[in-house]
């Protein structure tokens, strides 16, 4: 009753404040005219407050601050926005007459709330002059540490690296960014690996035909590395998971960027993009052009044996040219129907040209190093594609929190063609041309790909403390390829068909699958998630041309059935909010792709050839791991220790031909066994407000038998390796960030050898001026050293090799940031009722 009492006594306090400011006014009025305007106030929006948020110690402008007007005693909002970038706001078409509250917040700042009034005619339209923000120290520490924590993220569950904040990569592709990340490794082709593994590329959680060379990094958010991922995704996940995160546009209002660069080597790259967000829809435009030109060189040394005596030598040395350029275009726009359904409508457009012309100069000798001829040959190659994907989502929401439904399909389409001309020129030592030559090859091929995945997920929080996920996907390919090589014949003066080198091909691959994980916690707060994964697998491959086919289908029957299941169980605990250990164990496939199975040649030069197995049998994979995750201070410690164990592992395996003993073939087969363990160490740390490093140690060991290959007795191959990468960032005066980027990584076994030790350093600069204009430039490769190889030996020969995917260079780029934040961008001005509400008992004047 007190409290009913104290609050009428408040209202009717206010009420009488404001008939006695409404009542000078109203005497002044003509009758008529007063009349007229209380008949007309309810049908007119008129009302508008504006002022300036500013820091109260610097009483410089709160860029962005949110700036919202509730009624006078109710939460319900009226109206909102975020102030400009000097602070200015206005709110607008408001009610003629009322009372309110005005909340005013920022993140690093207490929240400011004031009553305001608008009392007609001559308060309708108020400055609320410069309004003042205090900071809140508490909140600004949490904050530095927090955005210094957010360049590296870690967890016992997957790496989170934000592409923003590496300033090597502007400009760039993800394969630049891919070679920061910790514990990821980056070959001369182009290719990623984890742990030794080869990834599966996704996209926003999808996989994808697209390369990490397709992806500008000035469109990725964030890249997330799953090294045992759950039984949501694909059982073939053996080497990890790499997705990456393209950005999306969640702040109301507008806003875009636009960027050049140029660098060495005719580097060349232009981006734009715009993003609109007005309820209820979000929509975003992306268009990235890149163009480059790598100069390259290689070689390949090898020495042939019999007997443990030399035959003879073989030296080449490669040097390469390459012209790359690609075009990148993106389009997404999300309609919410409602608070809880949302439609998706997204699509991607790359396109992409590669002309390379390689030089090859080559010698042989005699087993007494005796030169017995030489040559060169010239490789001519013209190559493009196409690839566009669309994708459908419909995500619907439920009051339970946490509940949610997703229904996903995706299409991807591509087309590629390529052209080579290869010419080989055969000198004697006194360098006349060897009968036969020159020998003239050309190849032209094309492919045709379709991809169709629906999938759907469900996630249902049984409780506070317990999950259900379960999901059902579809997954189906199509490939039409052909491969037209033909030989120059003297005797006919023209080209005629090699069809052993030409092959015409159709793939169709369908996976479908089936997972239900369940998450909870039990005793002692340790949590653990338990699925299973069920996936049918159908593969075929045809040979058009020499009616040949390969296919396999698993189950085939139910003595196979173990074959299509995939268990995973994770145990976590957290030892208050700093520690916290995880155990994982998954079981996963490798299956046969058709290039490793199809017995045709599919490369050759004049010391090899490649070939497929059709005896490949798929490859299980044990996988297993140990984290522990350390958070302090100045940053964090991740440690994992990890082991995997292969049954009949896919391995590649080379051995002489049995016609000529010269000539080696290059094929697939099933090892013995494999086994990969190590310990992984990686530290993220702030020695002080203006340096920090990040610091990755991958120390492993490696078992690999070769099974039996071509008749010949089993090898066994083992050792230690290590590798590891350092970023350095520092806070230069003037507003400056320098960046150093650091790798190496120590030999390791392979089969019948081991790698070349590979290292590279990149210097980056960065300065941004006025919140609009960023300026980067980048030194990439600074002592020119990034070169990949390998060194094999076997009883037959002896052979090390090497090569670049690209050479040092320079980098600049400009970016210009636009936008406007605000909650409604196309707003109509003077509408009729654009913003009115039923102001019935809700005008700050009932109680």
């Amino acid at each position: 009753m007190t409290q009913l009492l104290s609050s009428m006594k408040k209202n009717i306090l206010f009420l009488i404040l404001v008939l006695f400011a409404y009542s000078p006014a109203f005497s002044q009025m003509p009758q008529g005219n007063m009349q007229s305007m209380m008949k007309n106030a309810k049908n007119m929006n008129i009302g508008r407050f504006y002022g300036k948020v500013i820091d109260a110690k610097t009483k410089k402008p709160v860029e962005y601050a949110s700036v919202v007007l509730l009624w006078f005693n109710k939460d319900s909002l009226i109206a909102g926005g975020l102030a400009k970038e000097n602070g200015d706001f206005s709110l607008d078409q408001l009610p003629p007459y009322g009372g309110y509250r005005l909340r005013i917040s920022f993140i690093g700042y207490k929240n400011y709330e004031a009553k305001v009034y608008i009392v007609p005619p001559n308060k309708i339209e108020q400055d609320l002059g410069d309004i003042k923000l205090e900071p809140d120290e508490k909140v600004l520490k949490e904050v530095e540490v927090s955005a210094e924590k957010s360049t590296f993220v870690m967890s016992v569950d997957r790496k989170v690296y934000n592409v923003d904040k590496d300033l090597s990569v502007k400009g760039g592709t993800a394969l630049d960014a891919l070679k920061n990340i910790p514990t990821v490794s980056v070959d001369a082709e182009g290719n990623a690996t984890l742990r030794e593994s080869a990834v599966r590329i996704y996209v926003d959680g999808k996989p994808t035909t697209l390369t990490l060379q397709q992806i500008p990094s000035d469109q990725i958010e964030r890249i997330e590395v799953i090294s045992n991922p759950s039984v949501k995704f694909e059982a073939n996940t053996t080497g990890g998971i790499i997705n990456v995160v393209l950005k999306k546009n969640n702040k109301p209002g507008y806003n875009g960027m636009l960027m050049g660069n140029i660098g060495t080597s005719d580097r060349y790259g232009a981006m734009g993009n715009i993003n609109i967000k007005e309820n209820p829809f979000n929509f975003s435009l992306m268009y990235n052009y890149n163009s480059g030109i790598n100069n390259t060189n290689g070689y390949t040394n090898r020495i042939d044996l019999y007997n443990d005596t030399i035959i003879d030598y073989f030296n080449q040395n490669n040097q390469s040219l390459m012209r790359n350029q690609f075009h990148f275009g993106r389009l997404s726009v999300d309609y919410n129907i409602n608070n809880r359904n949302t439609i998706t409508v997204a699509g991607n457009l790359v396109k992409g040209e590669f002309n390379t012309s390689d030089v090859q100069d080559y010698e042989y000798l005699s087993g007494t190093k005796v030169p017995v001829m030489g040559g060169y040959r010239i490789n001519d190659s013209k190559a493009g594609f196409v690839n566009v994907t669309s994708q459908l989502m419909y995500r619907k929401t439920y009051p339970k929190v946490g509940k949610e439904l997703t229904i996903d399909l995706n299409n991807n389409t591509s087309n590629s063609g390529n052209q080579y001309q290869f010419n080989s020129y055969d000198k004697d030592t006194a360098g006349n041309d060897m009968p036969f030559s020159p020998i003239l090859q050309k190849n032209k091929g094309g492919t045709d790909a379709s991809q169709w995945i629906l999938q759907v997920d469900y996630v249902n929080p049984i409780s506070e403390t317990k999950k259900l996920e379960m999901g059902l996907r579809g997954f189906y390919k199509k490939t039409n390829s052909y491969n037209n090589t033909s030989n120059y014949n003297p005797i006919i003066n023209d080209f005629e068909r090699d069809t052993i080198m030409s092959n015409n091909y159709v793939i169709d691959d369908m996976v479908n699958a089936a997972y239900i994980n369940y998450i909870s916690k039990t005793f002692w707060d340790i949590g653990y998630q338990v699925g299973l994964r069920f996936e049918q697998t159908y593969f075929k491959g045809t040979l058009t041309d020499k009616k040949r086919s390969f296919e396999y289908i698993y189950p085939g029957s139910l003595n196979t059935l173990q074959n299509s299941l995939f268990p995973a169980i994770y145990l976590s605990k957290k030892f208050g909010t700093k520690h916290e250990v995880q155990f994982n164990v998954s079981r996963k496939i490798e299956r046969p792709n058709f290039f490793q199975a199809m017995p045709f040649i599919m490369f050759a030069d004049k010391k090899n050839y490649r070939i497929g197995n059709p005896e490949l049998r798929p490859e299980f994979i044990n996988i297993a791991e140990v984290n522990y995750n350390n958070v302090f201070e100045k940053g964090n410690w991740l440690v994992s220790a990890y082991g995997r164990y292969s049954e009949q592992p896919i391995t590649n395996a080379a051995y002489p031909s049995d016609a000529d003993s010269t000539v080696l073939v290059n094929t697939f087969v099933n090892g013995d066994n494999s086994l990969r363990y190590g310990m992984e160490n990686t530290m993220r740390y702030t020695f002080f407000k203006k340096l920090t490093a990040t610091a990755n140690v991958d120390v492993f060991y490696v078992y690999l038998t070769s099974g039996i290959i071509n008749n010949q007795p089993s090898t066994v191959t083992e050792g230690w390796s290590y590798k590891g990468k350092l970023t350095l960032s520092y806070q230069l005066p003037w507003q400056l960030t320098a960046q150093v980027n650091g790798t190496y990584e120590a030999p390791k076994v392979i089969i019948n050898g081991r790698t070349l030790d590979y290292y590279f350093m990149d210097i980056s600069l960065n300065k941004m001026v006025s919140t609009k204009w960023v300026f980067n430039a980048t030194l990439s490769d600074v002592f020119n050293t990034k070169r990949m190889g390998t060194s094999l030996q076997t009883d037959y020969f002896s052979q090390d090799l090497s090569r670049r995917r690209e050479t040092r260079f320079v980098r600049l780029s400009v970016t210009y940031l636009f936008g406007k934040f605000d909650s409604s961008i196309f707003k109509m001005r003077g509408k009729k009722g654009g913003n009115n509400q039923d102001m019935n008992g809700q005008d700050g004047l009932s109680f």
